[in-house]
């Protein structure tokens, strides 16, 4: 009887055991999916595979971010503030000053002129995260990083010296301010995202594109273009935000890998998008399409006209209105509106 109790007391003893194991090694795996809709060769998607691969490392796999590419999931940039705030997806990478019709101070940013460079932008940022963080709690999401956009240039079918060379082209603009700047100049805006741009050039619904040079070449543009102006009126960002359920239900641990890794790498994304510029630019020279600098004459008529772009802006976006002044403040820069 003795003997039947001390084996019965290692059995149970022993599959005590192998269950503690096993609870011990199994681990909750949070798998997230990101879209973006970029391209795989794309900077910004070079940089969220960077991002992707050093979380799952540095999480020992626990957390596991599947990254869709070129709009796959069928999301379009204006949406995708909405999409990750209702947790359609939990993480997604967002354009910044495309969320404008959900939030007007994500225009900020891109405001013509203000932080042309990525410098100035950097500069601005400094006033602009707090703000865009609140912001973002509201929409029930977490920014973990930025990248910029550090050209903006105008791709048209003929080159643009005067504005009158302006004057009715249909150009393709993302945001409020870029349409704003644009209508200003003579042509007629039309906003719209990315997934439809390169059909839009193709078919003639559109005259021209403004965007990056990384977009340039993303789109080919050298087969429906034939001039880049290099305009670079604002560089914007893309924000990658993860959705506060989906963060939430990661243990705190979890949390603070994946903000240190977003903290560590963000330096390094700067200087990816920095480098890429230079290279893509390089492409679309080597394909064809000439890219130049507008005359003094016409980049004077297009800082002054954006002067009025910042007052009506903070007008209407009243949490803009300090962030501009001490911007403008420490970089000392007068508004020169009369």
């Amino acid at each position: 009887m003795r003997r039947f109790s001390n084996l019965l007391t290692l059995l149970i003893t022993g599959l005590f055991l192998m269950f503690l194991s096993l609870s011990v090694g199994a681990q909750t795996v949070h798998e997230w999916d990101l879209p973006t809709a970029w391209a795989a060769t794309n900077y910004q998607s070079v940089c969220l595979k960077i991002f992707a691969d050093e979380v799952y490392e540095r999480t020992d796999g626990q957390v596991k971010i599947n990254i869709h590419y070129g709009g796959a999931l069928g999301y379009k940039g204006p949406e995708m503030l909405s999409v990750v705030r209702d947790g359609l997806v939990p993480i997604g990478d967002i354009l910044k000053n495309a969320q404008t019709g959900e939030e007007k101070f994500f225009g900020t940013s891109s405001l013509p002129f203000l932080a042309p460079g990525v410098v100035d932008l950097r500069m601005l940022e400094f006033f602009t995260t707090p703000v865009d963080k609140e912001l973002l709690e509201k929409h029930n999401q977490k920014m973990l990083y930025q990248v910029p956009w550090p050209s903006r240039n105008v791709y048209t079918k003929k080159r643009i010296n005067t504005l009158d060379d302006l004057k009715g082209l249909k150009i393709r603009t993302v945001s409020k301010e870029d349409s704003d700047l644009l209508a200003a100049l003579g042509a007629t805006p039309i906003q719209m995202p990315w997934g439809e741009v390169v059909t839009s050039l193709a078919t003639g619904v559109i005259d021209g594109v403004g965007t990056s040079s990384a977009s340039g070449v993303d789109g080919k543009f050298w087969e429906f273009t034939g001039y880049a102006s290099r305009w670079n009126w604002q560089c914007s960002e893309d924000m990658v935000n993860v959705n506060l359920d989906a963060w939430n239900r990661l243990s705190p641990e979890l949390q603070e890998i994946i903000e240190e890794t977003a903290r560590e790498l963000e330096p390094q994304f700067w200087k990816i998008a920095v480098e890429s510029n230079r290279e893509d630019e390089k492409v679309l020279m080597e394909n064809g399409i000439e890219v130049y600098d507008p005359n003094p004459e016409l980049k004077t008529k297009f800082i002054e006209l954006s002067r009025q772009i910042w007052e009506n802006h903070m007008e209407e976006v009243p949490e803009s209105v300090q962030v501009i002044e001490d911007y403008l403040s420490i970089m000392d820069i007068e508004m020169d509106i009369e």
